[in-house]
């Protein structure tokens, strides 16, 4: 359409080539419509008519913008910003009724579209608002007094032309925009995502809080080329926001407090902070909270956003510019997206902090239990400290189940398993008494209870070795008592009887002098009365109190005294005594008499089971002990050695393996070493000879 208006025909030489297309696509819009002379000699009705309701119009406008949150988004600048822009309106809707087309007109409405691009208001909402306006003005014409029904329906026709008119050159501009900026924005959007997926790789990669909060700020920097970007941690218990990670902050600021909120309706406020906090224009931010940005003279757009999680805020993460700064809804998904991912990555820390802290808790349980705990896992042990103490063993000389079953000699299964409750039923508890063998030599009873799984088993130690040996020192004592009381009544009736047999056999051997047969008959009688007076002395020697008297005596002499005792025994034998290791010269505080006892007994065994030559050897050793030194002495022969079965019950009473023999020697022996307070040990070497070994205290003077 062509007009002899000068507005309405603007000259082009002076314009760009750009501006000249958009004319040319104004007027092709103005034909497309059908707009006539008569719609320009409308502009003064429309004028008369509308004019005088431009700011109820406006009002109403934004009234309605502010109930919908998605075009509200855009307003930044609060009531004063809201003002402006009334006014603004006001003037736009005057333009549009005047019908100036000329040149500055076409290019302001272009300009208009192309704004909504920027600002990221969706073309939707500006659709909507024409319609709005659109009802609005038409419901005036048509409620209009002054006009007859002619001229209403002319102002309606005349009026949606002008209308249709706008919102064609500003949805024009609008798409022209869009689509120029669309390469770069989904560039941008391309690098944002790229950035992301390297930040959620590292989280993922188990790098910790201090280094993933700086990736964030540096991606976000990177993302916005943003002026200043910070994360800040929040502390609620003192209402602090202290800088972790920043850029274009000063170094030094990092790690310090930055904000404080100075009452509860601060925190609530940050409590209820949903989605990213967009502001354009930080002049006319008016905001509760203290965030360093918002106070910056020097910052002028921010974009905000928390860091949350189930369990609350953690902190606030934000970008900000030196310059006014329109950001799209790709800023604000990337933002909140890194905020989730710093949310996650410190409620994920959080728990493992935990859980670190809820084992190490269960560590220091175990290590502290008197029990033995044990955890087996695929062949795998771990031990506590004291299980280390039962066996003697060292951690990583117990890591795998071999090396625990090297250890045991004796196992004992209790009754039946017992299922553990559950609904799989793969649980159950075994207990048993283990007899191992200490890395010291000395054999330890353990109580063990075994809670097994289909993958793993929990094993609970005690060393029940001091309480066995108190029942059966207990036991002992009462069979001792019983004995004792049995051989009361014996010495009482068989004296006697002993005395007349003897006086009798005297008397017959008498009788019968130069009976050669009878005569040795009479001596085998008289040896089979000797050897029940020796068996009647031994148990009454043992079931009797051990009264000691102690002195200082070398321990080269008690050997010696004890290996001269045996040489009507020895004679013949090939063989002899040989001392090892330390000198046997050091002196002991004990009851001479009954530790030639003990030798002589354990010597006169050694003759009885070696042939010859007969080796028997004495190892000396003298080690520290808390209380004082301590006396170690192993004797060895060169015999057919002890069976275990024979080694666990040799110092058993009336235990023997020889076909004459009482079974009390290595019982007395036993009772003698425990009433100095030493121990002593059966070893079990089959084949390889007998081993025994005396622990006697050195620096004690006590006895019992």
């Amino acid at each position: 359409m062509t007009t002899d208006n000068p507005e309405q025909c603007p000259s082009t030489g002076d314009l760009l080539p750009r501006e000249v297309e958009i004319l040319r696509r104004f007027e092709s819009l103005k034909e497309y419509i059908g707009w006539t002379a008569a719609d320009d000699a409308h502009a003064e009705l429309l004028t008369r008519v509308l004019a005088p309701y431009g700011a109820m119009l406006a009002d109403d406008f934004y009234a309605q913008i502010e109930n919908h949150p998605a075009a509200y988004r855009v307003i930044t600048g609060g009531a004063a910003q809201i003002q402006r822009l009334k006014e603004s309106l006001i003037a736009w809707l005057v333009d549009t009724l005047k019908s100036r087309h000329n040149a500055d007109y076409v290019l302001r409405r272009w300009r208009i579209g192309r704004r909504h691009v920027e600002i990221g208001l969706d073309q939707l909402y500006v659709s909507a608002a024409f319609a709005r306006v659109r009802a609005r003005m038409n419901d005036l014409i048509c409620h209009s007094a002054d006009l007859s029904m002619e001229e209403r329906i002319q102002a309606h026709l005349s009026l949606n032309k002008r209308l249709d008119l706008e919102l064609a050159i500003m949805s024009d501009a609008y798409q022209r925009e869009y689509q120029s900026r669309q390469l770069p924005v989904d560039q941008a959007r391309l690098q944002q995502q790229k950035l992301l997926a390297i930040l959620s790789e590292e989280a993922l990669a188990g790098a910790s809080l201090n280094v993933i909060f700086d990736q964030a700020v540096v991606y976000l920097t990177r993302a916005f080329q943003a002026d200043q970007c910070e994360y800040l941690e929040l502390d609620r218990t003192q209402r602090t926001l202290r800088l972790k990670s920043a850029s274009g902050w000063p170094v030094w600021k990092i790690g310090e407090i930055v904000g404080r909120l100075e009452n509860s309706a601060q925190l609530n406020h940050l409590d209820q902070w949903k989605g990213c906090r967009e502001i354009e224009d930080l002049q006319f931010r008016n905001s509760p909270l203290p965030l360093p940005a918002w106070t910056d003279p020097q910052m002028v757009s921010s974009l905000d956003v928390v860091v949350r999680s189930e369990s609350g805020v953690w902190g606030v993460l934000g970008v900000h510019f030196r310059q006014r700064r329109q950001f799209r809804p790709s800023d604000h998904d990337f933002l909140v997206s890194i905020a989730h991912l710093l949310a996650n990555a410190v409620h994920r820390k959080r728990i493992e902090k935990q859980r670190a802290e809820s084992e190490n808790q269960l560590r220091r349980l175990v290590e502290r239990l008197p029990a033995g705990a044990v955890y087996v896992i695929q062949g795998t042990l771990h031990v506590n400290q004291a299980v280390e103490a039962m066996t003697g063993c060292s951690r990583d000389q117990l890591r795998q189940l071999e090396d625990w079953n090297r250890l045991v000699l004796e196992q004992t299964v209790g009754e039946d398993p017992q299922e553990l409750p559950g609904v799989h039923h793969e649980g159950r508890i075994v207990q048993s008494q283990l007899r191992i063998r200490h890395l010291d030599g000395r054999d330890r009873l353990l109580s063990q209870v075994k809670f097994q799984s289909g993958t793993d088993e929990i094993w609970l130690l005690h060393d029940v070795t001091q309480e066995a040996e108190y029942h059966r020192r207990q036991l002992q004592s009462e069979r001792l008592a019983a004995i004792g009381q049995m051989i009361t009544g014996l010495a009482h009736e068989s004296r006697n009887a002993l005395q007349r047999m003897q006086a009798c056999t005297e008397m017959l051997e008498l009788e019968v002098e130069g009976n050669t047969q009878a005569l040795s008959l009479i001596t085998r009688l008289q040896q089979a009365q000797d050897d029940l007076q020796l068996l009647f002395d031994e148990v009454r020697n043992y079931a009797s109190p051990l009264k000691l008297e102690p002195a200082p005596v070398k321990l080269s002499d008690l050997i010696r005294q004890a290996w001269d005792q045996l040489e009507p025994s020895r004679k013949q034998r090939k063989g002899g005594l040989q001392f090892l290791g330390d000198s046997a010269e050091v002196e002991l505080f004990v009851d001479r008499f009954r530790m030639v006892q003990v030798f002589r007994n354990f010597f006169e065994n050694s003759l009885a089971a070696c042939s010859d030559p007969c080796e028997i050897s004495l190892e000396v050793r003298v080690f520290p002990r808390e209380s004082g030194r301590q006396l170690e002495l192993t004797l060895r022969d060169n015999g057919p050695g002890l069976a275990a079965s024979v080694a666990a019950k040799v110092f058993e009473p009336f235990f023997t393996t020889k076909p004459k023999g009482s079974g009390l020697g290595m019982a007395i022996a036993s009772r003698i070493i425990t009433a100095h307070h030493g121990d002593v040990l059966a070893f079990s070497h089959p084949g390889r000879g007998a081993e025994f070994r005396i622990i006697l205290p050195l620096d004690s003077r006590e006895t019992h």
